[in-house]
């Protein structure tokens, strides 16, 4: 059996490790061993967690260890990522025994499929992405490596979400639509036209704005 490692020990890392309990394979191809962070106290508020094990920069991966990121910030989750990868380490996805995954779905390693995601049919989603709960995905849509896509989003068949990419709850987007890479979908925002890469958008409909 394998050692989960969660790097990141702040809200997302709690999410996950609850979320990893109820996930495929738990207590059967995995269980939690504990977290990598660099803040050794992030935990000490809160009971019942797995412990902190140092932090990624100075982790040396075990064997039987494998990883996933529990990071909100895409840049520190392809850094931290990266970190572990250069040592060896290998990345497992992470999916909720709730998530509905169709014919033909392909989830990368390092990813995580919260509870109640819906992903129809023939749809690919790439390393070290995170799907939050709630969210259906239509069909044919690719979601890019390091995509953080949030909580009860709602998208259309064939789109494209790129790399990096961050789409906030609540966000609908039309079918055959690309959000570019690094390009962020604000919160409640309604998308029916392309999204440039590295550009923000926010509205109904979404529009063009400066970042925050």
């Amino acid at each position: 059996m394998k050692n989960l490692v969660i790097i990141g020990a702040g809200g997302f890392g709690r999410e996950l490790f609850s979320a990893a309990r109820e996930a495929i394979g738990f207590g059967e191809q995995f269980r939690i061993k504990g977290y990598l962070d660099a803040n050794p106290a992030a935990l000490d508020r809160f009971a019942g967690y797995p412990p902190i094990l140092g932090a990624p920069e100075n982790y040396t991966p075990a064997p039987d260890d494998v990883f996933i990121t529990a990071l909100g910030n895409i840049a520190s989750r392809k850094r931290c990522a990266a970190l572990i990868e250069e040592r060896g380490g290998t990345f497992i996805s992470i999916i909720h025994r709730s998530a509905s995954l169709g014919q033909n779905v392909t989830v990368g390693p390092g990813s995580f499929i919260a509870h109640n995601v819906v992903l129809t049919v023939d749809i690919s989603v790439g390393r070290h992405a995170d799907i939050f709960h709630g969210t259906e995905i239509g069909h044919d849509t690719v979601v890019g490596d390091f995509a953080h896509i949030y909580s009860l989003c709602s998208i259309g068949g064939n789109v494209k979400i790129g790399n990096g990419a961050a789409v906030y709850p609540g966000a609908r987007i039309v079918p055959n639509r690309s959000i570019g890479d690094g390009a962020v979908v604000g919160i409640g925002s309604v998308v029916l036209l392309n999204v440039e890469s590295g550009a923000t958008v926010f509205g109904n409909p979404a529009a063009p704005i400066a970042r925050l």
